[in-house]
């Protein structure tokens, strides 16, 4: 059963708790990557948007017995900024990705992924084995600095037990892993308390949305667009029904996007 979310505006916030939002698509290998001048026509293409390019070092985690270890060496990728550096198109030997850690609408978002996706073609990319949308929200109040008090200011159901009675004030972080199968993909919520210890005393509320498709199937840009704009939907609507009045005036409720 999909879920069952009731349709929010689109508001718009001065204080936007937004610290990344990431759209990502993988794709099988390309063998030619590391040839001398293969990114040479990318590069000419993307410059006058985003000019500045640096090449960045993938780095792989192995979770094991003896903890969280680094993994071999997971190749190497090409970040393109923009000159404000606040946004970034990624390329890998098997993705690339529109980032930014300025948004400030979803139409913004969606158009450059609209504008990079015939740069991605011409590589001879036409299959794609995953897409995902994320979004990784940082809420913060100044009231928020014991778990009683997150009960005032977000949906009591995403808290459960945390600023209840059972596990009082001592709370150092709780977080939480949801995994919902919705008809076109799956939405993993990741949220929780991250307390004063934890954070080197600027605590928050972690929400962290990232919906995904691994279903592979070949890569058609309209179709894609019209995907990542349906799961923004359900993203919008999760993050809105997590706020109480009162954290909408504390984020500063600024009008409604059309």
């Amino acid at each position: 059963m999909p879920l069952d979310l009731v349709d929010q505006p689109r508001r718009r916030y001065r204080d936007n708790p937004l610290t990344q939002v990431i759209c990502q698509v993988r794709f099988p290998v390309l063998q030619r990557f590391d040839e001398p001048g293969f990114l040479g026509p990318v590069q000419d293409v993307l410059r006058d948007r985003y000019p500045r390019a640096v090449q960045e070092q993938q780095i792989g985690l192995v979770v094991g017995p003896g903890g969280v270890m680094p993994a071999q060496d997971a190749g190497k990728l090409w970040r393109f900024q923009d000159a404000e550096q606040a946004w970034s198109i990624v390329l890998g030997r098997d993705f690339f990705g529109v980032e930014t850690a300025r948004y400030e609408q979803f139409e913004v978002l969606r158009d450059r992924l609209r504008d990079v996706l015939p740069v991605i073609l011409s590589l001879g990319v036409n299959w794609r084995e995953r897409m995902g949308l994320r979004y990784v929200n940082q809420i913060r109040h100044p009231d928020g600095r014991t778990p009683s008090k997150w009960r005032e200011l977000l949906n009591p159901m995403f808290l459960g037990m945390v600023g209840g009675d059972e596990l009082g004030a001592d709370v150092i972080h709780a977080i939480q892993e949801i995994r919902l199968r919705e008809q076109d993909g799956v939405l993993l919520i990741r949220h929780g308390l991250i307390g004063p210890e934890a954070s080197n005393d600027n605590p928050f509320y972690l929400l962290d949305l990232d919906y995904a498709d691994e279903s592979p199937q070949p890569l058609h840009p309209d179709q894609l667009i019209e995907q990542v704009s349906s799961y923004h939907e359900t993203i919008h609507n999760v993050f809105e029904m997590t706020l109480t009045p009162s954290m909408r005036e504390h984020l500063g409720e600024d009008g409604v996007i059309e």
